[in-house]
């Protein structure tokens, strides 16, 4: 046991994808309730994770996350802490998830943490009048740093920082442009109802010149194991709205002890609660009703991915997909317009889609050990070269094993 974490099993788990590749497969869901009726796109959403299926065990999941609306900050520092938007929530989702790949990282080489914590930044654009996100314009400037202190030399440090740029599961979601699909199904149909897929693509309307931009932050700070308490902040001119502290964890399943949702989890619900709203809006502009509305939203790892066991199998958080489930009240063909209006509105989903670059910053106690720009050739370079080291070690291993045969022949 160390940093919390117990992971002497990781070598025998190896060789278990390998044989049964679904105990690998985790899969995680979400759930929104839409919220109708006068002012109900101005009002939080609460989104609900659902069990998680990790290989062949289903695991009970049931932690709601509250989402604010947008609104620029007003600098009033009165009252109580707001929900964090579903902007802030997608880049927590990336600290947290950067946070605890490191943890994994370190303990598997022995370095015993002191703290550690992950930031994550990312400027949205916003409209000519500065007030809303310029609809499907992805997250700019996405980076993350880490402020470490632990006894480690730099090499270590710096190898480890490539690993989790390679192998951190939402870190790959920014750099790839992973597919995101989206359908419409009737949840009061007898016998169930086909999702009918919703063919959509971002809006993309450029920023004009001088426009306005909102400054996205997220900062996870690392607790004990796989916890960590992250809050996050939303800056306009100068103006801040700092949201709550809230807990990210695993579940006991996957190394953690359920004190909170995890990083996939929480990037689900951000992408849930964006659309959601826009849902909304579209609905009530366009007078449909949405009564009895839910999105589900969901999406996969797949360990042998992140460890590099099978290496066409990618290492980021994959096979997202968003439905919306309407009752009779809603005619399926605007439910379907709805949803694809939304989609190509929401900054999210745009983001998931636009493969970026993102800065990465690492300091040891207070100095600079590592400053470079993640891409994705650069990590699919870093998985190749790992994949050849491993193909040469297991030639080594068969080998080895050949000669101890005709010892034990001759």
């Amino acid at each position: 046991m160390r940093n919390g974490l117990n992971i002497t099993g990781v070598s025998e788990s190896v060789h278990e994808y390998r044989d049964h590749p679904q105990e690998a497969i985790a899969d995680f869901r979400v759930t929104l309730p839409l919220d109708t009726g006068p002012g109900a796109a101005h009002r939080d959403t609460a989104c609900r994770t659902r069990a998680l299926r990790t290989g062949t065990l289903r695991v009970a999941r049931d932690f709601t996350l509250h989402h604010s609306p947008f609104a620029v900050p007003d600098g009033a520092a009165a009252g109580p802490a707001p929900a964090p938007t579903a902007y802030e929530s997608a880049l927590a989702a990336v600290a947290a998830c950067v946070l605890i790949t490191k943890v994994n990282g370190y303990t598997a080489r022995g370095v015993s943490l002191g703290s550690l914590r992950v930031t994550a930044r990312g400027r949205l654009a916003l409209d000519a009048d500065g007030l809303r996100p310029l609809p499907g314009v992805p997250l700019t400037d996405v980076r993350w740093s880490c402020a470490i202190d632990c006894e480690a030399p730099a090499e270590l440090l710096r190898s480890v920082t490539r690993l989790v740029a390679a192998f951190s599961p939402n870190h790959q979601a920014l750099l790839d442009n992973a597919p995101f699909t989206a359908s419409v199904h009737a949840l009061d149909a007898p016998g169930g109802s086909e999702p009918v897929p919703v063919e959509w693509a971002p809006a993309e309307r450029a920023p004009a010149d001088g426009a306005v931009e909102c400054l996205v932050e997220a900062d996870a700070v690392w607790e004990y194991g796989s916890e960590a308490v992250y809050t996050t902040s939303l800056t306009v001119d100068g103006r801040r709205r700092r949201s709550e502290p809230l807990t990210v964890d695993q579940a006991k399943q996957m190394v953690g002890i359920d004190k909170g949702p995890n990083s996939q989890e929480i990037l689900l619900s951000a992408v849930s609660a964006e659309v959601a709203a826009l849902l909304v809006e579209e609905a009530d502009r366009r007078c449909v009703p949405l009564d009895g509305a839910r999105l589900t939203a969901s999406g996969r790892l797949d360990t042998r991915g992140m460890l590099n066991v099978v290496r066409e199998v990618p290492s980021r958080f994959h096979a997202l997909t968003l439905g919306l489930g309407v009752t009779g009240a809603t005619p399926q063909p605007q439910a379907r317009d709805l949803l694809r209006a939304a989609l190509a509105r929401a900054v999210v989903p745009a983001t998931l889609l636009s493969p970026l670059a993102v800065d990465i910053e690492l300091l040891h106690r207070g100095h600079p050990v590592v400053s470079c720009t993640s891409t994705l050739s650069d990590t699919e370079a870093l998985r190749d070269e790992i994949t050849r080291r491993q193909a040469a070690a297991a030639d080594q291993e068969r080998q080895a094993g050949g000669r101890d045969a005709d010892v034990r022949n001759s």
